[in-house]
């Protein structure tokens, strides 16, 4: 049997690694493997083989394989579902609108949570810009001063909640908005969510 290369070896492993870096803690797949390699699919699979031999990874032989970056990572964090604008609607209505996954920290997490891209600039002065992210745990209640994503008779907005006289009031965070663009009282309202935390590229 041929001796497998141990330059090729160790750049597999670093592949490895680095695709679970760079996908969220996810595999690269056989395929990957072999076009990043430039091996057939024989070779690139008693590449993995002796990877898994030599403990570096885990390969079930199915579908995936993992390295202990990959176990680490999906120990310390979860990917959260990316809805862009649309956050009203069944479920299935929602899958159609997820634009992609981010691996957020395990402890930012309370129960079910979705990203939200954040539009308009009616919550700037608490730190929410127009594409920043909004972490956003999926619940039907909330209390008084709690950032929500809330449906109203206007469609879907990020506002803070307050309640006078057991009747909502939607207020913006913006010191530039007056009249009802600052202060709103929705006929009807359904609670979405709380926003948990804002995430956002350094400009």
């Amino acid at each position: 049997m041929r001796v497998m290369s141990e330059e090729k070896l160790n750049k597999l492993a670093e592949f490895i690694k680095q695709y679970a870096r760079d996908n969220n803690g996810e595999s690269p797949s056989l395929a990957d493997i072999m076009d990043y390699m430039g091996m057939v699919k024989s070779t690139a699979y008693r590449h993995v083989l002796e990877l898994e031999k030599r403990g570096v990874i885990s390969y079930t032989g199915k579908k995936t394989l993992s390295s202990p970056l990959q176990r680490k990572m999906n120990v310390m964090f979860r990917r959260i579902p990316i809805v862009g604008m649309i956050v009203c609607g069944t479920p299935d209505e929602q899958e159609e609108h997820i634009t992609g996954y981010l691996a957020v920290p395990e402890e930012w997490i309370d129960g079910e949570c979705f990203l939200l891209e954040a539009y308009g600039d009616s919550m700037v002065d608490i730190g929410i810009d127009k594409g920043d992210l909004i972490l956003v745990k999926k619940t039907e209640t909330a209390n008084d001063g709690d950032v929500v994503v809330a449906l109203t008779e206007d469609g879907n907005t990020l506002k803070r909640l307050f309640w006078e006289n057991g009747k909502p009031r939607l207020h913006a965070e913006n010191k530039t908005y007056t009249g009802r663009m600052l202060n709103f009282y929705p006929r009807e309202l359904t609670i979405q969510g709380i926003a948990l935390k804002v995430i956002k590229d350094i400009h």
